[in-house]
Order: structure tokens, then sequence, then C-alpha cells
């Protein structure tokens, strides 16, 4: 994996060489730049050497007549016959990278050649003879792209500390995106924090020719569930598919890994590396939850299971302990995030990604979108709930769900599991359409936003949903009311948040992350598997998990799902009130001037008490000042906690 960056409309291409060096972390086995200045364009590359590790790799790199240059950052997992049609078309190759191979395959289609791929990717790609720049994202968005362009200029990077390393790029807080990100934890679509650099949005790619850019869509995922097919055959088919995806994404001239955590979709992973190469040494890496957070989180104790499958698999599995004074390592983690991101597992992410780098394992492959494309989470069994109650009368139900959230915070108290989720069921129930997703992916609550903005500022005011998520909405093709949550999810709690933070603290421990389950194959067939399958009689990942009986047992493959983090709640009760009355206190947000220094020191202290459950919450305000601290305070520079 790498980064790359580049210019167009300026000639100060000596701006290459610190945009490069702002992404050393990325690509630290070479660096590249290459300019026209009669076009005024230019293009940087750190390269982490996966394929080919020879210097014919390099990049930037061109075709043979030099007017067709690339810097990319990505893995083509099919690109050797792609190669070898190329060669029979005449094409001369100097390399044996999946890099040239895109170079050749735009000469052949133009911008179409995106359709052909099936991979992880950004890219840059500058075509002389149309004089076009065409960026490019991969079809779910796992890969980064950022760009500023103010109408004259266009400059472009993996990450936005890169793009901070131009003087002309100010480093302004969007505050018209606050909002949604106390709502998310994250920011979905294409804006980001930082007002004017902006996303290339998953499966689209943007186009900047004579001073205009326009982003266009290249990858559409159609939900047509085909019901001819009985439901033993989609098991065989999802067997063999993952197999098939699984095999391709373990191409590599490095060592090779992967993530384990005892659950079904790492699992099925590892199972299939095994049953593909068996005497292949394979290295796995978990992080694991102290004992006495777990209960709180209402965490299982995954080890046990990770132990038995490396055990069953004959893969050696390397662990660690999640600890809290690991959140001395946010400030680090928010300069490689780039955007604010109020999600523990990056600690995880990271931990897991530096431990398998410092034991020489440089790819990893990861089970991250299994839940999205086989309906694995608490959202789609909510919606299965949905459609047996959405019959039933609201005078019914909603007082019936009152007294149960009432009843359970009593008893379990507010931060309590059932409580949590009943209370957030209960909000999706009263909704309908996209304000049913809505309901069911907001990590707060509007009125304890609302209470918490500083009075007469412009963020105190009725919030509205995005209008990415209507545009997502309205961009879903196909059946069904769980085909199109799960299209949502890919939009954005993938595309923006957890493909987001894996690739930046994976590649800053300089190791690639690789995701077999969005392979674009497996993808379309999870597309077609109706929905009574894939939620089976309450069963999440039905065909998945049949699929993976004959290697796994049911003990792995059908108990409860348990999250991917730190225990935040154990952490906050136990060990961060120090730091949360320090970066919360009272002076910082009044200089800010965003929120009530008084309204967040009594959310702060229903926490504390136990009166609600505002961790996450009051975890996204943390990050959010220590991110102004290093990206509005500074040029994208990091602070210390």
């Amino acid at each position: 994996m790498c980064g790359i960056c580049g210019m167009i409309g300026d000639s100060r291409f000596q701006l290459l060489e610190p945009m490069c060096q702002a992404m050393a972390h990325r690509g630290p086995d070479d660096m590249g730049v290459w300019s026209d200045p009669a076009e005024r364009v230019g293009l940087g590359h750190r390269r982490l050497s996966i394929i080919d590790l020879s210097p014919a790799a390099h990049q930037p790199m061109s075709n043979e007549t030099g007017d067709v240059w690339i810097t990319y950052n990505g893995e083509i997992y099919d690109f050797k016959p792609m190669r070898l049609q190329l060669m029979a078309l005449g094409h001369r190759f100097r390399s044996a990278s999946d890099t040239e191979v895109l170079v050749h395959l735009y000469e052949e289609k133009g911008p179409d050649f995106l359709q052909e791929l099936n991979g992880i990717f950004a890219l840059g790609l500058w075509d002389g003879r149309k004089k076009t720049l065409l960026l490019a994202r991969d079809h779910a968005g796992i890969k980064p792209l950022y760009y500023w362009h103010d109408g004259h200029r266009l400059f472009f990077a993996s990450e936005i500390k890169s793009l901070l390393r131009v003087p002309d790029i100010p480093h302004r807080l969007n505050q018209s995106v606050v909002g949604r990100y106390l709502t998310f934890l994250w920011v979905p679509g294409r804006e980001t924090m930082l007002e004017g650099i902006q996303k290339v949005e998953p499966g689209h790619y943007l186009l900047y020719q004579a001073g205009q850019a326009q982003q266009r869509q290249w990858f559409r995922l159609e939900y047509q569930p085909d019901p001819s097919v009985r439901l033993s055959d989609w098991v065989e088919n999802v067997h063999d598919t993952l197999m098939r995806t699984t095999q391709r994404q373990m191409v590599s001239d490095v060592s090779l890994g992967a993530c384990l955590s005892g659950g079904t979709d790492s699992s099925a992973i590892v199972a299939c590396m095994r049953q593909s190469f068996p005497d292949r040494p394979i290295t796995c890496y978990f992080a694991r939850t102290q004992p006495k957070d777990i209960g709180v989180e209402a965490f299982q104790d995954d080890y046990p299971y990770a132990q038995a499958v490396a055990k069953r698999f004959k893969v050696d599995l390397r662990t660690f302990f999640l600890r809290p004074d690991m959140i001395a390592w946010l400030p680090k983690m928010i300069y490689h995030l780039d955007e604010p991101d109020a999600d523990t597992a990056v600690f995880a992410c990271y931990l897991i990604s530096k431990f398998a780098r410092d034991s020489g394992t440089i790819v990893l492959l990861s089970g991250t979108g299994g839940d999205e494309v086989f309906f694995g989470y608490r959202s789609h069994q909510a919606y299965r709930f949905y459609e047996q109650l959405d019959h039933l009368p609201r005078m019914l139900t909603g007082p019936l769900l009152g007294a149960a959230v009432g009843l359970s915070s009593w008893l379990l108290g507010a931060q309590g599991p059932v409580a949590r989720r009943l209370k957030k069921f209960r909000r999706g129930l009263q909704a309908h359409g996209l304000q049913r997703h809505m309901e069911l992916v907001d990590w707060s609550s509007q009125q304890t936003r609302s209470f918490i903005y500083a009075g007469g500022h412009a963020l105190n005011r009725p919030e509205e949903t995005p209008e990415c998520m209507y545009r997502y909405y309205d961009s879903f093709m196909g059946e069904g009311q769980i085909n199109c949550h799960t299209h949502l999810l890919i939009q954005t709690f993938l595309a923006a948040h957890n493909f987001l933070y894996t690739d930046k603290t994976s590649m800053a421990a300089g190791v690639e992350m690789r995701v077999p389950y969005m392979d674009v194959e497996l993808m379309r067939l999870c597309a077609r598997i109706p929905e009574k399958y894939k939620l089976y009689k309450g069963v999440t990942k039905y065909p998945l998990k049949r699929a993976m009986e004959r290697y796994l047992p049911s003990n792995i493959l059908y108990r409860g799902k348990t999250g991917f983090g730190a225990p935040l709640r154990s952490w906050m009760q136990r060990d961060l009130q120090g730091v949360l009355q320090d970066v919360l206190g009272s002076r910082r947000l009044r200089e800010r001037g965003l929120f009530d220094p008084q309204a967040v020191a009594t959310v702060l202290n229903e926490n504390t008490t136990g009166r609600a459950d505002h961790a996450y919450l009051l975890y996204a305000l943390l990050t959010l000042e220590l991110w102004q601290q290093t990206f509005i305070d500074r040029p994208g520079e990091q602070v210390s906690l």
C-alpha cells in the first residue's frame, strides 16, 4: 500500500516532496515525483512494496510514450490475466506490477477501465493527450482520497496532512458537519471537518479538465434477490466464492497474515487461507480485552475462541492486552486519522498492525465487511423485528417499549447494554425509511446535542439529516428494506469510518490491510441472496455460517456477536476522568465557542454518576478538541495529552 499526491494548475512542484514526506509512513520503501511544467501538473508517490519489489515498479509510472502518468495506491487482485490480455494487444511491460497494468488498461478503455477492476485502490492519472487529470477511488471506498479545488488549481492526496503542506490551503473548521460528527462519531459523505477539503466518494471518479472538476459514479451495486435458487445452492456459492476471494487476496511478494478475533468473519477467512495453502506458515494477531472490562461493555471474552481456531488450523496466534493507559496514544491516532473519529476500535487496529509489522508481517487479511454483506449487525435483526411490529398499532407497541426501556434502566442501569439497545430500537420503531436507519446509527441523541451547543451558535438549530444520506438512500437500486440498510452502511459506516480508520491506522504502522468480504465478486453474489436467507430464522449471516460448517465448530459460528474496540465505558468510569476534565475544561470550550461549558459539565456528571449513557458523545467531544489542536491550531502536527 502507498501514499499518493499531486497537483494541477500550479507550478510549485517543490511542494510535491513535502507532500510526500507528510505520508512517509504510508510508503517507507521508496519515494518519487514527476512533473510537466508546460501543463502545470505534477504527481508524487510514497511506496510500500508489496508486488514486484524491484525498482522497475517505481512510481509515478508512465506508458511507453510518456503521455500517460499514474500515481497509485492499492492492489488489483486479478491483474495477472489482465496483463496477458494487454500483452496480446501489443502493450509492452517493463515491470511485473499491477500499476503498469492500470496504465495500459486506461489506454485501451479510458475512464471505463475502472469497470474492469476488482481490488482496493485510489489513484491519480494524468492523460497528456486529453489534458485531463483523473482521480478515482475503489468501489467501496476502502482506500482514501482527498482533494482541494479553488476553481483554478487542484491538489489531491491520500491524507489530509499531506494537503496541508500546501501553504494556500486553509485549515478552518467546517462547522456545518460538527452536528453530523456528534451523531455518527465520524463525518459521512463528500465533506470533511476541514472547510474546502473534500473526499472522492466510494465508487466515484473525479475528472479535472480546463479548471473544471466533476465527480461521477462509476460503480453501482444492484440488490436483486433471486428466489429461484435454493438455500443449499446459495451456501455452496458462498463457500466457493469466499474461497476464491481469499485466494486472490493472498497474492503478495512479502509476508502475509490475518486478524483473528475468533468470530465468524475472521475465522472463516483463516479457514479459507489454510484450505488454500495447507503448508504455508500463517501468523494471526488478536487484541485482548482485560477480564475486568468485559462485562461493562457487554463484550465476550473472545480469546478462547481465537485460540481454538488457531489450534484447529495450525496458525501462530500472537496477542496483547488493551489497557486504559493506551489513551495516551489518542493524539497519535488523531494525527494519523486526519479526520476526527470517536471509535475506540482505532487503538486495536493500530496496535494489531504495529504488532504485525514488528513481527515481520506486512500484509493482513481482515474480516471487515462480513457483517454488512451477510446481515451480521443487531440493526439488521432490528429491521426484521420492525417488519413484524409494523403491522401492530403504535398505541400498543409504543407504551410497551417505553415501559421496557424505563424498567431496564432502573434495574440494570442506563449505561447497561439492554437499556441502550432498547432505547435505540424504540426510536427506530417510531420512524420509517431513511429516518429509521438514522435512528439506528445515532450514537447520542438530538436532545443532548442541542443541550450542549453554545447559545446563539449556528450549531444550535434543529438538526437535519445530511444531504449525503438522502443521496445515498435515493441511489439504492433493488429490493428490500434490510438490503437498503446494508447499502447505506457500506456507503457511510464502512467508507467514511471503518475503512478510513483501518487504512490510516494500518498504514501508520506500514501494513497493508485487505478485506476479502468486499471483493466485487462476493459483494455481487450477496446482493442476489434473498434477505430471508441472509437472516434466516433469527440467525445472522446464515449462508456464510452454513458454508463454513465443514471447517468450523458450531460454538465458533453460532455464538453471539461481540464488539471490536476498547472498553470505553469502563475506562471512562475508572481511568479517564482526569483527561476528560482537563481537555473538556471550561476554558478550552469557552475559547472554541462551539459548546456550552456548563452543559458539557452536566453531561459529564450524568455519565460519571451512571444516570445516563453519554460515553461516546463525551469521547467525541474529547477527540474533536484534540483534533482541532492538531489540524486547526496547527497544520496537521501531532499534539500530546
